[in-house]
C-alpha cells in the first residue's frame, strides 16, 4: 500500500476552526489505516486538526460540503462512493482543494486516471512512514500559510471593490439613500465620519506618459499600483479613503470628528496631500495636481463637493501642473500677459501675406486681451479655429490641409495646460512655416495672378482680365497656372473665396447672405451649394461644428437653400 500526495494552493476563502488550525477530513474504508492516520500523527505540530474520519466517499462528500475543510485525505477504493468520484465532486465545488490520496500499488492505473483531476503524486500505503507523512504535511503547511496570506490580501481587495462600488453608486447614482450609505459604510469599516467631510480630487498630470513608461497600454496595472500607494499613505494616517475615479483621476474622501476645527482639518489634509505628492514623485517620477474642497457636514454633501471639485479641476489648465486648487477660493481665470505677448509676437513674425497676418493678429488680440474671465473649453475651441484659419490663409492644398488641421486640432484639444497649448500652437506655426519654405517656386506671372486674386476676389474675375494683367495670352496663363498650382484658375478662385468665407463664419457673427456678398458670390444659394460641395457641409453646419454654438441670429438653415 502507498500514499499518493497531491498538494495545491487553494484560492478559495477558508473557514478555519476556532483554534485557528486548518481542518482535515480523512476518508478511508480500512479502519486500521484510518485510525493510524488520525492518532499516530501530532496534527497540532502542523497547525491542523482532524474534524472527521469516515469510511466511504458519500459520507465524506456530505461533510466536505458542510464544513469545507482545508485538507482531504482519501483512499481511492471505497464503498458507496469511491475516491475518484469523491475527488470529482470536490473539484466541482473547489477545483483547487488540497488532497492526499491513499492507494495500493495495484491501483497504479487508477492513480494515473486521477491525474486528470489535478492529482500530481502518490505514495503507497504499505511503504508510508510517519516521517514521510510529516514531510508531506510540512509542505502542505507552507502552502496553506501562503494561501491564508493570499486569501487575506484578496479579502482586502474584495473589500476595497465593495467600497469603490458603494462610493461611485452613491456619488453618481440614486441607488442608496444617505441612511443606507451610512449603514453600508459602517459595515465596510470605512475610515470616514459624516460630521466634517472633505472631498479631494487628485489628477495625474501626464498619465499617458506613465502608462507608456510602464508599458501598460490600457493603464489598468498603473491605476491599481497608484491606488495601492495612495491607500497605503492614507492607512498610515488612519484617515480617509481613496478611489479610482477615472483613468488619471483619483477621489480622496476625508472624514473628521465634529469638534475638529476647519484650520486643523486644512492642516491635516494639506499634510497628507503633500505626502502623496512626494511619494508619487519619488516612486513614479510624476507630478500630480489636487482640488481640495471645504469641510462640510453629512454624507449627502459629498455629491455637491464632488461636482464642485470636477468644475474647479479645469483651473489646472491655467495654473499649470503640480498645483493645488481650493474650492471656495474663487478666481477669475485669464490668459497671462506674457503668454498673450508671445502669441502675438509669433503671428507678427509669421511669414505670410499681410492680409492673413493682420486678420489673425486682430482676432487673437481681441480674444487674448479681453477683460472677461475665460475657461479652458473656450480657449481650446478658439485655438482650434485659429489652427484652421492659419491653414486657410496660406492655402494649403486640399490633400495637405485636412491632415495637418486634424492633427493639430487634436493636439489642441488634448492640451492639459495653457503652457502646453502654447507649445502646440508654436509648433504648428513652425510646421506651416516649414511647409511654405518647401513649396515649389512659382513664376512671376502666377505669383502676380495670385496676389491679384487676393486683392480682388470680392468681385467677378475672368481669365481674360487676369491674362491682361500679367500680359500673356489666356490659354498660356491657364496652362501655366495649372502646371504650377495643380488646379485651374477658376477652382483656385472658388477655393480662395470659400477659405475667406470660412474665416468670416468662424471669426464674425455675419449672416450667411452677408458672407456670400463679402466673398464674391452672386447669391446666397450659389454660395451654400459651392460651400457644401467643397467642405461636405453647409455654412451654418460648418460654423456650428467649429464653434460649438448655435447661430443666435436665427438665420434659416443653409441646407436646401
Amino acid at each position: 500500500m502507498a500514499f499518493c500526495c497531491y498538494i495545491r494552493v487553494d484560492t478559495s476563502e477558508h473557514h478555519r476552526g476556532e483554534t485557528g488550525y486548518d481542518r482535515v477530513l480523512i476518508a478511508e474504508d480500512e479502519m486500521l489505516v484510518r485510525m493510524g492516520l488520525k492518532h499516530s500523527i501530532d496534527w497540532s505540530k502542523y497547525q491542523m486538526s482532524v474534524i472527521a474520519d469516515v469510511a466511504n466517499g458519500q459520507e465524506a462528500l456530505e461533510i466536505y460540503r458542510r464544513e469545507m475543510p482545508e485538507l482531504v485525505i482519501t483512499d481511492i477504493k471505497m464503498p458507496i462512493m469511491d475516491g475518484m468520484e469523491l475527488i470529482a465532486k470536490i473539484r466541482e465545488i473547489n477545483r483547487d482543494a488540497q488532497i492526499v490520496i491513499l492507494t495500493c500499488v495495484e491501483d497504479f492505473e487508477t492513480v494515473r486516471k486521477a491525474l486528470a483531476h489535478n492529482v500530481q503524486d502518490y505514495i503507497l500505503k504499505l511503504e508510508m512512514t510517519t516521517e514521510e507523512m510529516g514531510t508531506i504535511l510540512d509542505k502542505i503547511r507552507e502552502r496553506l500559510d501562503r494561501l491564508h496570506k493570499s486569501a487575506h490580501a484578496r479579502t482586502d481587495v474584495d473589500n476595497h471593490i465593495l467600497k469603490d462600488n458603494l462610493m461611485k453608486e452613491y456619488l453618481l447614482g440614486t441607488r442608496y439613500s444617505e441612511a443606507e450609505f451610512t449603514a453600508k459604510a459602517a459595515k465596510l469599516d470605512m475610515r470616514l465620519r459624516p460630521h466634517r467631510l472633505v472631498v479631494t480630487l487628485m489628477e495625474i498630470d501626464r498619465f499617458d506618459l506613465l502608462c507608456k513608461r510602464f508599458k501598460d497600454q490600457k493603464g489598468q496595472l498603473v491605476r491599481m499600483s497608484l491606488l495601492n500607494v495612495i491607500s497605503e499613505v492614507l492607512a498610515n494616517y488612519g484617515c480617509g479613503e481613496a478611489f479610482a475615479d477615472a483613468d488619471s483621476r483619483y477621489l480622496l474622501v476625508f472624514g473628521f470628528d465634529e469638534d475638529s476645527s476647519e484650520h486643523a482639518i486644512a492642516d491635516i489634509v494639506n499634510t497628507i496631500v503633500e505626502h502623496i505628492r512626494s511619494v508619487m514623485n519619488m516612486y513614479f517620477n510624476i507630478s500630480v495636481s489636487f482640488v481640495i474642497n471645504r469641510p462640510q457636514a453629512g454624507y449627502h454633501s459629498m455629491k455637491e463637493q464632488y461636482s464642485e471639485c470636477l468644475a474647479k479641476l479645469e483651473d489646472r489648465f491655467f495654473l499649470g501642473v503640480g498645483s493645488n486648487t481650493y474650492v471656495g477660493g474663487q478666481q477669475h481665470m485669464r490668459i497671462p500677459e506674457q503668454i498673450c505677448n508671445d502669441f502675438l509676437r509669433l503671428v507678427r513674425d509669421w511669414q505670410t501675406s499681410d492680409s492673413a497676418k493682420k486678420t489673425l493678429e486682430r482676432t487673437m488680440s481681441s480674444f487674448l486681451t479681453q477683460d472677461n474671465s475665460v475657461n479652458a473649453a473656450d480657449v481650446k475651441r478658439t485655438f482650434k479655429i485659429w489652427v484652421l484659419m492659419v491653414a486657410q490663409s496660406v492655402r494649403l492644398t486640399k490633400s495637405n490641409m485636412p491632415e495637418i488641421v486634424s492633427d493639430y486640432s487634436d493636439r489642441v484639444a488634448g492640451a492639459r495646460t495653457l503652457q502646453e497649448l502654447a507649445d502646440v500652437f508654436r509648433t504648428y506655426l513652425q510646421t506651416i512655416g516649414d511647409f511654405l519654405s518647401n513649396k515649389t517656386t512659382i513664376s512671376k506671372e502666377v505669383s502676380d495672378v495670385i496676389r491679384y486674386i487676393e486683392d480682388n476676389y470680392k468681385r467677378e474675375l475672368t481669365l481674360a482680365e487676369l491674362a491682361e494683367i500679367v500680359q500673356v495670352s489666356p490659354n498660356y496663363l491657364s496652362s501655366l497656372f495649372k502646371k504650377e498650382t495643380g488646379i485651374n484658375y477658376a477652382d483656385y478662385l472658388l477655393q480662395y473665396r470659400i477659405d475667406r468665407a470660412k474665416e468670416l463664419l468662424l471669426g464674425t457673427f455675419s449672416k450667411t447672405y452677408e458672407i456670400a456678398e463679402q466673398t464674391g458670390f452672386a447669391n446666397q444659394s450659389y454660395f451654400s451649394r459651392a460651400f457644401k460641395k467643397l467642405t461636405g457641409m453647409g455654412p451654418k453646419e460648418y460654423r456650428r461644428e467649429w464653434t460649438m454654438q448655435r447661430d443666435a441670429e436665427g438665420e434659416p438653415n443653409d441646407e436646401g437653400q
